[in-house]
């Protein structure tokens, strides 16, 4: 499997929480590096589960896939429905954009770690979220 087909792979494995998939495409030291700090397998499948629940019917674009060495960097967009389950934010069925970039350290063909930058703020806007002065 090339790089754009390991993208491609890895947003249908988002899109549907199939966590075979997932097994598929890591290694088994597989780290995942976020806002919320660094998780493992084990936390990054947690998560596998929770997202394609709360955002449904996604509907990712590539927008950029970009091969350097071990890296894999894709820029994308995922328009979605968002369910519940997101900050303790109320759903009503709020089509959301979310944009965002992954940057992948591939190692033997799978995904050894990933680093995970996105619009979060600009998506619980979307959702009804609101910053309030403390």
């Amino acid at each position: 499997m090339d790089a754009t087909e390991i993208a491609r792979a890895w947003f249908a494995m988002c899109r549907t929480g199939d966590e075979q998939r997932l097994t598929d495409l890591v290694t088994e030291d597989f780290v995942a590096h976020g806002p919320g700090g660094s998780g493992d397998l084990a936390a990054f499948t947690t998560w596998l589960r929770w997202y394609p629940a709360a955002f449904v019917d996604q509907e990712p674009v590539l927008e950029d896939v970009i091969v350097s060495g071990d890296r894999l960097v894709v820029r994308y967009t995922i328009r979605s429905t968002y369910r519940g389950g997101y900050l303790d934010l109320p759903p009503d069925d709020q089509r959301v954009r979310e944009t965002g970039i992954i940057i992948f350290r591939l190692a033997g063909g799978k995904v050894a770690e990933s680093w995970f930058e996105g619009n979060d703020l600009e998506v619980a806007q979307q959702i009804g979220g609101r910053i309030t002065p403390a």
